[in-house]
């Protein structure tokens, strides 16, 4: 019994002992049976039994990423882990073993430099089950390096990389060092985890916050937690710290950066404070507190229109105020924050050149809220400059353009001041919008009102138009809130037409193979002449401005064909007039080929002129002479050819004279086609007399006939053989033939008179030689 009892003490002790010692003194001991890893290479094993731990060591030779990569198996799981020399733990997964398991479980973590080891164990049913893992290694600085608990040990990172690191416990403080080498806008994200959660912030070297965020750990959690902030070149530092339950988490955050002035930079809570931006540029910010306020300096260096723009957001309503460093508010606006909101809330306002201030505050919700806004700058003066609700203060408007501005208040009046230039009929367009309306007039500077309407507001949207006669004058309009038409933009255009041309003060000339011309006469100089093809809207052609009482514009092409142009004017201080149709002639045919033409003489009934190669309705005329004395015919094609007929060109050969005119253009140059002379009349048998002589040449001799006719002898009355030909002298003519024939025979003559064709051949008798 006592030696039972004292073996019960000792085995008591021994597990006392056990405890006491501890996790730490456990986890050596194993780690000096680790078996040696090489880096990037399979490692297989087995475990024994369900309490056994195999433990691997592997030796970083520099600085970087390691991935532990466990072969997955179905219906058997391993846990893994990733430790320290001195056990802590720095990653581990438990690997999948569902039905359709394939692939690998992963772990990765930087570590710096040194030697590290894996403990692997059982998870579910893996005793005697194969197992086979590798440790990959890439050399890399992007790694959390402990211990980093303050700013002095923080560690140093660099913009726009990914790091990763482990908070060791519950109250663990990691802080990062970045150095930001210019102004620019930097953005902090961190990668969210299901069940995990993480505080990061962005501070200074005095403890100034400028953002923060904490991860979400919800179930379905995936994606960056994010946050940006504007900040000037500087150093900064990244505090993480654990939420909910972030320790021995792994975790990854980057500091992205792009330089950029473009942000908002604390603390900028009042006119002497505010951050100076620049016209038609997107700033960011956020505000700090429900009564923080953002300050921003906007210079204008013209007069005209400022268009500030807030992007919109659900559940975050920003207010936005425009006004001078005297505190006056110009306008200001709520943002929308309802659930399906999106794009932009924006307000218009016209401001002379100078200094102004934009205020941003909160409304509801927007604190940490990141906002944007841009104001936007276009130049001119055609809008509202406030404060002009006084005669004395009206704005200085000009005539046929139009005006935009906005009634501050109900009880707000906005005047314009204008002038007539000469006696004549205005007319005022006011904007007209559903269910908002307007009341207008037109007065002197003794308030003596020459017309006022009221905008339609049940109508729907568009222009209300009324019409009246001024003599030349100084005028006011003056604009009033008649329903709701505060804070609703108002467009309004006081027109003066100029009177039209009259059509005899222009001339169109269409020119071919160069540009058409359009004159002008009759209008003063600085008057502006523009040139139209069509009677509205179209193209304008040519414009011009006037130098004396006269203006020249060149068009490259009106068109080849007989047209209009539309041509209007503008006078000085006066809207541009309608325009005056004026017509214009087409430009000259091109002339016909000589291959197009063929001219028959007939003998004996009406000569023909054939032209083809035309267009249906082109006209074709035929002249005795190139200067066009006297048309011998003309017709107007139906086909792609026509025929003329002419009762006589002439019976000698000659030129006629041919022109085409096609439809919507002017008659071409003539063009002179060549013809032949009619057919020479038959010689008579008693003009010809044949000599068939005997050992000498024959002769026959023509008698009757003219100086330069031809005569020629055949031996057959058609084709055959040229016996002789000969032109004649005088009257008559002899021409000698070698040998007609010894016995009685038939020879065959013809003439050819001059500019006329050959004649038929005439048979003539010969007797035998003697």
């Amino acid at each position: 019994m006592k030696t039972l009892l004292r073996a019960s003490f000792l085995l008591t002790l021994l597990m006392f002992c056990f405890f006491l010692v501890g996790k730490d003194q456990f986890v050596y001991a194993n780690f000096s049976n680790a078996s040696e890893v090489k880096l990037n290479q399979v490692q297989k094993g087995k475990l024994k039994d369900y309490s056994s731990q195999d433990f691997y060591k592997f030796t970083l030779p520099s600085d970087g990423n390691i991935t532990l990569a466990m072969k997955r198996v179905h219906n058997a799981s391993w846990s893994a882990a990733i430790l320290n020399s001195k056990g802590e733990l720095l990653d581990d997964f438990d690997t999948d073993y569902n039905e359709f398991a394939t692939g690998n479980e992963t772990a990765e973590v930087g570590l710096a430099k040194g030697t590290y080891y894996i403990k692997i164990e059982d998870y579910y049913d893996s005793i005697d089950v194969p197992y086979e893992f590798k440790v990959n290694f890439a050399s890399s600085t992007n790694y959390e390096k402990e211990f980093n608990n303050n700013l002095s040990l923080a560690n140093l990172i660099n913009l726009n990389q990914t790091y990763r690191g482990v908070l060791q416990t519950s109250s663990d403080l990691d802080f990062y060092k970045v150095n930001v080498p210019n102004d620019g806008n930097v953005t902090l994200s961190m990668k969210r985890k299901h069940g995990t959660s993480w505080n990061a912030t962005v501070f200074d070297s005095q403890g100034k916050v400028f953002n923060e965020f904490t991860t979400d750990a919800s179930e379905f959690v995936e994606g960056d937690e994010k946050v940006e902030v504007g900040l000037p070149k500087g150093t900064y530092y990244i505090k993480i710290q654990n939420s909910y339950d972030g320790k021995n988490v792994s975790y990854e955050f980057k500091v992205g950066f792009a330089a950029s002035a473009n942000y908002e930079k604390e603390f900028n809570n009042n006119l002497t404070s505010a951050n100076s931006i620049n016209i038609n540029q997107t700033y960011k910010g956020m505000l700090q507190t429900s009564s923080d306020l953002d300050f921003y300096k906007l210079i204008l260096p013209n007069d005209g229109q400022v268009s500030l723009s807030m992007k919109q957001q659900y559940d975050s309503l920003w207010t936005v105020t425009i006004l001078n460093s005297k505190g006056q508010v110009f306008n200001q606006f709520t943002t929308d924050g309802s659930e399906l909101v999106e794009g932009y809330e924006t307000m218009k306002v016209g401001l002379a050149k100078g200094t102004y201030y934009i205020k941003i505050e909160d409304y509801y919700d927007s604190p940490d809220v990141p906002y944007e806004f841009k104001a936007a700058f276009t130049s001119g003066n055609n809008f509202e400059k406030e404060f002009n609700n006084t005669i004395a203060t009206a704005n200085t408007i000009n005539l046929n353009q139009t005006y935009t501005g906005m009634l501050q208040t109900s009880s707000d009046y906005d005047i314009y001041k204008f002038t007539v230039p000469v006696d004549g009929n205005i007319t005022l367009s006011t904007t007209k919008v559903e269910d908002v309306s307007w009341r207008a007039s037109i007065q002197n500077a003794s308030k003596h009102i020459y017309k006022s309407l009221s905008t339609s507001y049940a109508t729907g949207n568009g222009l209300e138009n009324t019409a009246l006669y001024l003599k030349k004058g100084t005028y006011y309009f003056v604009l009033e809130d008649n329903y709701d038409a505060n804070d609703v933009p108002y467009n309004f255009t006081l027109s003066m037409k100029s009177s039209p041309l009259k059509v005899t003060q222009v001339k169109a000339a269409n020119n071919k193979g160069k540009n058409d011309t359009i004159t002008v006469t009759g209008i003063n100089k600085n008057d502006t002449i523009k040139v139209y093809n069509a009677s509205s809207k179209g193209t304008l052609l040519a414009s011009t401005k006037a130098t004396t009482t006269s203006a020249n514009l060149s068009v490259k092409q009106l068109g080849t064909k007989a047209g209009k142009v539309y041509v209007s004017i503008t006078r000085s201080g006066m809207g541009e007039s309608n325009r005056v149709a004026v017509s214009y002639s087409g430009e000259q045919s091109d002339s016909l080929k000589t291959t197009q033409v063929k001219v028959t003489n007939n003998k004996g009934k009406a000569d023909t002129v054939t032209v083809t190669g035309i267009s249906k309705s082109d006209a074709i005329k035929v002249y005795n002479t190139s200067s066009k004395s006297k048309v011998l015919a003309t017709k107007q094609a139906t086909t792609s050819s026509v025929s003329l007929s002419i009762n006589q060109l002439g019976t000698k050969a000659g030129k006629t004279y041919v022109t085409i005119t096609r439809s919507g253009m002017t008659e071409s140059v003539p063009v002179a086609i060549s013809f032949n002379g009619e057919q020479s009349d038959l010689l008579k048998a008693s003009q010809i007399k044949v000599t068939n002589n005997k050992g000498k040449a024959d002769v026959v001799t023509v008698t009757g006939i003219a100086k330069g006719d031809t005569i020629k002898i055949y031996n057959a009355s058609s084709r055959g053989t040229l016996l002789v030909s000969k032109q004649a002298a005088g009257s008559s003519v002899s021409l000698s033939v070698k040998q007609l024939g010894t016995k009685t025979g038939k020879t065959y003559v013809s003439i050819t008179r001059s500019k006329m064709t050959e004649s038929g051949r005439i048979a003539v008798n010969y007797g035998a030689e003697k």
